[in-house]
């Protein structure tokens, strides 16, 4: 199984995203003879990867707002640009000529289209590429200032920690628990990789569940 990566879709699975369960190692003190001990060990490691992922985050967060400051006002985006409402007199035109094309060859439909009616489609299509010519300035501008402010290295810094946070969880998910911390630790890590999939079975959040109110419980 392979990890999302990439700063969005990491910093939305994982900041934020396992504040349901306690960290297990603070709860429970991990004494060495614990049966779970070694989970536990692993737990607070992923705690420590988890600061700093959350940490380079809002760093790169950071960046984006710099770079979207200092690249100017943004611009319209070509996707939200809604082009100029037809005149009466130009729609009647272009609903005539498309009647008429539509036997026609492309050639021949083309050259039948009423001047004035032409003139109003270029025009729209002039419009249309400013907008894209603008937005595409502006999103040069703040990609050159996002290079500036060291982006490129904070994204690979980025991508390291993400594989060594899932690498962290697969080394989780194969030792084995022998009680219910040791298993709460594992939906936690299960939901730190957004592998859990508890919404859409029912038992499994049923079982995720009693596992947490019992390990939660039994730390108390």
């Amino acid at each position: 199984m392979q990890i999302v990566t990439g700063r969005f879709c990491r910093r939305a699975m994982l900041v934020g995203a396992v504040a349901s369960i306690p960290a297990i190692a603070g709860a429970v003190g991990a004494p060495a003879e614990h049966p779970d001990s070694e989970l536990i060990r692993l737990d607070a490691e992923m705690d420590a990867l988890q600061a700093r992922s959350d940490a380079l985050g809002r760093e790169l967060a950071q960046i984006e707002n710099l770079a979207e400051e200092a690249a100017g006002p943004k611009p319209v985006n070509p996707n939200d640009w809604k082009g100029p409402t037809t005149p009466d007199d130009i729609k009647a035109m272009k609903t005539a000529w498309l009647d008429k094309a539509r036997p026609l060859s492309v050639e021949e439909g083309r050259a039948a289209c009423p001047p004035e009616v032409r003139a109003w489609l270029d025009a729209c299509q002039d419009e249309r590429d400013r907008v894209k010519a603008e937005w595409d300035d502006y999103g040069k501008r703040r990609a050159m200032h996002e290079k500036l402010l060291g982006i490129e290295e904070k994204e690979a810094e980025d991508q390291e920690q993400s594989e060594a946070v899932w690498q962290l969880g697969m080394r989780i998910f194969e030792t084995p628990a022998h009680t219910f911390e040791g298993l709460a630790i594992k939906i936690r890590a299960g939901e730190r990789l957004n592998l859990d999939d508890f919404n859409e079975n029912e038992a499994l959040a049923s079982i995720a569940a009693d596992i947490r109110r019992l390990a939660v419980g039994r730390a108390s």
